[in-house]
């Protein structure tokens, strides 16, 4: 018969569930004596469940399945994939991710939690499908993954694929994962430490493709960073100060943000203001000193002129102005020219002046809060 059943048939429904989960069973059990057999009998089913994602695409219950079938098989057993079944897992991963998008992230609405109980209680319930994505995201992302799909490349005739293939799917799926996340969803404990995992990952290694995305989205990634450097999650915030100095050492060196900053020219002055207001001038320091140094090193660098504006804009806080003196007079002294003019040139400052800076920093911190505790 060439009778289709419908998407929307409750019994269908019900059987494509419970088959995503008999396949969920086998993707979680790695412990079983010779797990290798898993990834054969994965392998030739990846992309017939990966097109369940298209038929299915309107039901966010069999969606969520899907992304946590894959999810689960990648996290168990990418450590032990040849080429061709890290391939296989790639491809349909990439078809799964974009069906999954096209459904489920562009028109989303997410509301800000009233309460943390809440937040909790609401995030198990209705973003599971997002914090699955994130974290396929992460396992594609691993080096193991990209080693051995790409490995034997040789261009059309080889069996692997540019790593460029396999970065270009988690971009692809970090952009439409970000307009989820200036929405709310950083509100939420378990997704806010699966999205920081993945850009603080992203940031470290691909930081030239994050300086390429269009502005609107490079902005959301931004503010999603300004927003981590303060949260209460130690976690959270070091990777967001390392990425925010990530960013701006990758413009010093190779002029990324150029097209961005023609634009809009005050991009890292914000980034500085709030770097200052929001932790070098706050309780929450301590536990951060030493990525929040390493981001106001570059973003001083960048442009010494208008960091010393931003300076004095905030010197007010401080009370009097022989305080506010005071305070400029610590950032002269941190801000060495000969460091920063190694910074400015490659966008990096040394060992040796990164030890000493590390040093300075702290002093200027312990000096500067004498000033917040005084007033």
């Amino acid at each position: 018969s060439t009778k289709q059943i419908p998407a929307d048939d409750v019994n269908a429904q019900e059987m494509a569930c419970l088959c995503v989960e008999l396949y969920g069973a086998a993707a979680r059990a790695s412990e079983m004596a010779e797990p290798e057999r898993i990834p054969q009998f994965m392998t030739p089913s990846l992309q017939h469940l990966s097109g369940l994602m298209s038929y299915y695409a309107r039901d966010l219950t069999v969606c969520e399945r899907l992304l946590r079938v894959f999810r689960d098989y990648a996290e168990q057993f990418v450590a032990m994939l040849n080429q061709e079944q890290c391939l296989a897992l790639f491809r349909a991963s990439a078809d799964l991710l974009k069906s999954y998008s096209a459904h489920h992230c562009s028109s989303r609405v997410v509301t800000r939690p009233p309460s943390a109980l809440e937040a909790n209680l609401e995030e198990e319930q209705s973003y599971g499908d997002i914090l699955c994505a994130i974290q396929l995201l992460i396992h594609l992302g691993t080096k193991d993954f990209i080693d051995v799909c790409t490995a034997d490349n040789k261009g059309d005739s080889g069996t692997g694929i540019n790593s460029s293939q396999v970065t270009d799917v988690i971009f692809f799926g970090l952009q439409q994962i970000l307009p989820l996340m200036t929405q709310g969803l950083l509100q939420f404990p378990t997704l806010c430490v699966q999205y920081f995992s993945l850009v603080g990952f992203m940031m470290d290694t691909y930081p030239e493709k994050v300086c390429e995305l269009p502005y609107d989205l490079f902005r959301s990634l931004l503010d999603s960073l300004l927003f981590g450097m303060s949260h209460e999650d130690s976690f959270v915030s070091k990777s967001s100060l390392c990425g925010v100095g990530g960013l701006v050492r990758e413009h010093l060196r190779t002029g990324a943000l150029g097209r961005h900053l023609a634009a809009h020219g005050d991009v890292f002055d914000g980034c500085s203001q709030r770097l200052l207001r929001e932790v070098i001038f706050q309780p929450v320091i301590w536990d951060r000193l030493e990525p929040a140094g390493m981001a106001l090193l570059p973003l001083a660098a960048v442009d010494l002129t208008r960091f010393a504006a931003v300076v004095s804009l905030i010197a007010p806080r401080f009370g009097p102005e022989v305080k506010q003196r005071r305070v400029q007079v610590a950032f002269e002294r941190l801000m060495q020219p000969d460091v920063l003019s190694k910074v400015v040139s490659g966008g990096y400052e040394g060992r040796m002046n990164r030890l000493k800076f590390k040093r300075d920093f702290e002093i200027f911190v312990r000096d500067v809060h004498s000033f917040l505790v005084i007033q």
